[in-house]
């Protein structure tokens, strides 16, 4: 897998929420869903991660390297305004260099 840049990701731990540096795929899209009752938004970013990678559907990802654990969701999402992550999706197939993690997050 190639990577074009490193992301952050604060796993949700007892303590709270810790980061962890990652070489990442960062793609953003936009896009909305329709439907009867009105549009509404959709994932803003598909991020590859590495195999190994510690990351689960309501973990916070950005890109770029931050330092920082923090207590609660709220002091997290004030002080860098990551995206949650919404998907993680295993990709353990291929080869060597093709194996990684799938995570949309919005």
């Amino acid at each position: 897998m190639l990577y074009n840049g490193k992301a952050t990701v604060w796993h949700k731990t007892n303590d709270g929420y810790t980061p962890t540096h990652y070489p990442c795929w960062w793609q953003d899209t936009e896009a909305e869903n329709i439907s009867k009752s009105g549009t509404t938004n959709v994932d803003t970013a598909l991020v590859h991660l590495p195999l190994g990678a510690v990351v689960a559907k309501g973990d916070y990802v950005k890109l770029g390297e931050y330092n920082g654990a923090f207590a609660s969701s709220s002091d997290l999402l004030k002080a860098h305004k990551p995206l949650k992550v919404s998907t993680v999706s295993p990709k353990p197939y291929g080869s060597e260099h093709m194996r990684h993690t799938e995570v949309t997050a919005k």
